[in-house]
């Protein structure tokens, strides 16, 4: 297996995200920082890859930790350390090897999952056997320090019977002054392909190692367009950009980048914006706005290397 998973830590382009549909926002509650995680057991490094809880907190679905213990991983469990007392509210789940839709299906994915607060007590929540990010909604917000997940249940990876899981997101009841999309639109979006695909919805999922890429073969993303429902009016005054295929500088240097785009609000005015050609996180401020969408519009480019197709990893506004 050592041989086989060490491309896990390889860039990936794009990795399968949640449905086009409405996407789990984190605008009514706040992304905990989460301080640490540790774990019964992890599968063996080598010098090409690394499956050690940390990586579920990494914000790259294309490393995950591997339980170590013999067998298919039944009772195997791994602890967040959130750092304090939180509320907590929502837990997302990144089930299985995301490194690619041939990775997922042959390792072992996590079907129930028990999760123990720092209290003692224990709530088991199901998991749909599906490449998708499993939001868990507890029934009541739980105080807790920490979060252990077991490994109650899993499916049966076709080729390999060790379990693991890609990233891990908790969520408490503090207010959150971010504002990520409920929903992602696009003009155009590459096919999906062994690594995964290139939806909209990528853009919003918090990773930096999944993107969106039009689709529009006989242009250079010129013209193309994404569009961000913000389920409701809120009130913004910047837009943090991940441009490009973020997961590496190789893979950045790809594909095409945005340079500018025009901002166009749910009451129809505009704001122009100029977009850094770099892989990092960038804040680019507007006029403050009060608005239910945003639809950007790429009005110039940077030419990648090898795909002549434009590409941006992340968004969300304040």
């Amino acid at each position: 297996m050592v041989e086989v998973l060490a491309s896990l830590c390889r860039p990936v382009i794009a990795i399968v995200a949640v449905a086009s549909l409405a996407l789990p926002t984190g605008a009514q509650a706040a992304r905990v920082k989460i301080a640490g995680a540790s774990a019964s057991s992890s599968y063996p490094s080598s010098e090409d890859a690394n499956y050690d809880p940390k990586q579920v907190l990494d914000g790259k679905a294309g490393t995950a930790w591997v339980e170590g213990d013999p067998g298919g991983g039944l009772g195997a469990w791994i602890e967040l350390d959130l750092g304090g007392a939180k509320s907590v509210q929502r837990i997302d789940v990144w089930g299985g090897l995301w490194a690619s839709t041939e990775y997922w299906a042959r390792g072992n994915r996590p079907k129930t999952l028990e999760v123990k607060f720092s209290d003692g007590t224990t709530q088991t929540l199901a998991l749909a056997d599906s490449q998708t990010i499993q939001t868990l909604t507890l029934p009541k917000a739980v105080e807790t320090s920490t979060l252990r997940l077991k490994i109650e249940g899993m499916y049966n990876g076709s080729t390999w019977q060790d379990t693991g899981i890609s990233e891990i997101a908790v969520y408490d009841t503090s207010p959150d002054d971010t504002v990520r999309a409920s929903l992602v639109t696009a003009s155009s979006f590459t096919p999906a392909d062994g690594d995964g695909n290139y939806g909209a919805s990528n853009m919003s999922d918090g990773l930096v190692d999944t993107a969106w890429c039009e689709g529009n073969k006989t242009g250079d993303g010129t013209g193309e367009w994404l569009e961000f429902q913000l389920g409701g009016h809120k009130n913004i005054s910047s837009v943090t950009l991940v441009n490009g295929l973020a997961s590496s500088l190789s893979l950045f240097m790809k594909a095409n980048r945005a340079t500018t785009a025009t901002l166009t609000f749910s009451d129809g005015s505009t704001a122009q914006i100029v977009v850094k050609n770099s892989p990092t996180a960038q804040v680019i401020p507007f006029p403050a706005k009060s608005t239910s969408s945003v639809k950007m519009t790429f009005t110039g480019v940077a030419k990648g290397k090898e795909f002549n197709d434009l590409c941006l990893s992340e968004a969300y506004f304040k």
